[in-house]
């Protein structure tokens, strides 16, 4: 299904200009998923993001996944930065709800 998805997946308008702004400031970043690993890595490649993230981090790794906030938790541990210093963007709510739970803007 990944696979099949990604043949029509499009960069929203602005991605570029936006990674371009984090990279010029240093920001630290990472992607937290709850997919596989093998899709998650597809899904980045053809948005072009293989070298815009740090780190990858999979709910599977964590011991509780979205809609908790573990994933993120595990993300600001292994970038070495406080939750006070970090914001997340997601693709919906529900998820974006995870990212508030860590403490993050």
């Amino acid at each position: 299904m990944y696979r099949l998805a990604s043949e029509q997946l499009q960069p929203m308008k602005g991605l570029q200009k936006l990674c371009k702004w984090i990279e010029d400031r240093g920001l630290r970043r990472a992607a937290v998923t709850n997919a596989p690993r093998s899709n998650a890595e597809l899904l980045i490649s053809m948005l072009g993001l293989s070298d815009f993230f740090e780190i990858l981090v999979l709910a599977s790794e964590c011991d509780r996944v979205k809609p908790f906030p573990d994933p993120y938790l595990k993300a600001l541990q292994e970038l070495d930065i406080s939750h006070k210093h970090a914001f997340v963007f997601e693709v919906c709510l529900f998820t974006y709800n995870c990212g508030l739970a860590a403490c993050c803007a």
